[in-house]
């Protein structure tokens, strides 16, 4: 037997295979069902009908179908309309044949049928995705080829991003058995077990990047160097070790959270792989350039709170030392009358309570601000703040609110969502952050505190967290 793989790693494993009907997917569900039942696998096979190649393409299907009947191996069938989605996406039908399949494979480990899910992909696909890469100027993770395994996680937060619990997927993912396994031992197992496959007369076409370079570049190349598949595997292995290393460094210049900050005095190559994670994080995982990368790694030089737009309505900020990522949110522009009652701002909420305690926090950043509403102005509302707002600073000293919110060090990603209470153009408290010496709590003659009549206690929540005070 001219393949020798070890099983061992998917040992009491419900494996599903991909299994496409070619040859290469054809030779792994053989392999597997002959090893199975030694390792105690479950083994189910998928087949996705890409609409691509008309009655070719659902011939392919059928004989997949029969092939499974026979061997008595349960088979999902899913069908979709690439040069639709392509045409959808503003993308070629060699990506969008990708993306429909990973969305599926995503949706078949999320609904947990399968463990792990196996594709034929072999040393010569990992030589041209390696030489691919390359040629569009890919980085270091670009020269690590395709990935022996890819994680459940990463997938769901991609293609399935409305599934927020992604802690039962861990151990699962797509598996690559064949990585390592050249082209031609794959051809000598089909013949040496009498395997019948179809042929995806599509494989011809050189139009396609990856059919070019197995047609026309490759050949050649293994005429001078007939170990090149061997050599470009040894290569993109080494290189995605080294590669895993850095971003473990990485991870150590990153704090991730609801935002992600990123150490500015990180190394140029641990900056980008921070930036990476960051954007993983927020789960966007192929919408992002090299382009990107440098337009968040110039803010390193820019001023204080400079930012740039990113894909998917994230942004990147230059925040006292740090790079901080965050999704974009607007706040509503609601106006209210000042008064007990709870108010929606978007990200955050506002709960005014009639009567409240003398203190204005816990001292630990967390502020519970109690004010006096005798001393706010008829016809005070809770709004955002506006160009031109003034603020009396707690102890004494007008201020206008941009700078006094400066002073106080508050993210200007987080200025323009922070409620105020105001009449005109006078603010007489920050929610979250502080109230005006206008309307502090007052001891002694004309001071209502005994019976707490005109004291008010405003508390900034965020949504979901109606019980908790917000640090900002």
């Amino acid at each position: 037997m001219s393949i020798c793989i070890d099983l061992t790693p998917y040992r009491g494993k419900r494996v599903c295979i991909a299994l496409s009907g070619g040859g290469d997917s054809v030779a792994l569900f053989h392999y597997f069902k002959r090893n199975a039942a030694k390792h105690a696998i479950e083994l189910t096979a998928l087949n996705v009908e890409h609409g691509i190649r008309g009655a070719a393409s659902r011939a392919d299907t059928t004989f997949v179908k029969e092939l499974c009947a026979r061997e008595k191996v349960p088979l999902s069938c899913f069908s979709e309309d690439v040069p639709a989605r392509a045409k959808k996406w503003g993308i070629g039908e060699e990506e969008a044949a990708r993306r429909c399949r990973y969305a599926i494979f995503a949706a078949v480990l999320a609904e947990n049928r399968a463990d792990l899910i196996a594709t034929a992909h072999h040393a010569l696909d990992n030589a041209e995705s390696v030489l691919l890469n390359l040629f569009r100027g890919a980085s270091l993770t670009g020269a690590g080829g395709i990935r022996a395994f890819l994680p459940a996680e990463e997938l769901v937060r991609q293609y399935l991003p409305e599934k927020k619990d992604v802690s039962p997927l861990y151990g699962k993912g797509i598996v690559r058995p064949f990585l390592g396994v050249g082209k031609a031992e794959i051809e000598r197992y089909l013949r040496e077990n009498r395997l019948q496959w179809r042929e995806d007369e599509s494989n011809g076409n050189t139009e396609y990047s990856r059919n070019f370079l197995r047609q026309k570049v490759l050949p050649s190349v293994k005429e001078r160097f007939p170990r090149a598949e061997e050599r470009l595997y040894d290569f993109s292995r080494a290189a995605r070790e080294d590669d895993e290393f850095l971003y473990s460094l990485a991870r150590g210049a990153l704090e991730i959270g609801e935002e992600c900050r990123i150490d500015e005095s990180a190394p140029r190559p641990l900056f980008y792989r921070a930036c990476v994670l960051a954007l993983r994080h927020f789960g966007v995982e192929k919408d992002y350039s090299r382009a990107n990368l440098e337009d968040i790694y110039a803010l390193t030089s820019g001023e204080n709170g400079k930012t740039i737009e990113l894909p998917q309505a994230l942004r990147a900020v230059r925040d006292y030392g740090s790079i901080v990522i965050y999704r974009f949110q607007s706040a509503q522009a609601q106006e209210y009358s000042f008064g007990a009652g709870e108010y929606d701002f978007g990200k955050y909420t506002v709960r005014i309570l009639h009567g409240g305690s003398l203190g204005r926090g816990d001292g630990a950043g967390y502020r519970t601000l109690v004010l006096d509403a005798s001393a706010l102005p008829a016809g005070s509302v809770l709004r955002l703040r506006a160009k031109g707002d003034v603020f009396e600073k707690f102890g004494g000293g007008t201020k206008k609110l941009k700078a006094f919110l400066i002073d106080k060090k508050i993210p200007r990603r987080e200025r323009d969502l922070l409620p105020v209470v105001a009449c005109g153009g006078e603010v007489f408290a920050v929610c979250g952050v502080e109230i005006s010496e206008k309307v502090k709590i007052r001891f002694g003659i004309g001071a209502n505190v005994a019976d707490g009549k005109n004291i008010y206690t405003i508390l900034l929540t965020k949504k979901g967290e109606s019980d908790k005070c917000i640090k900002t």
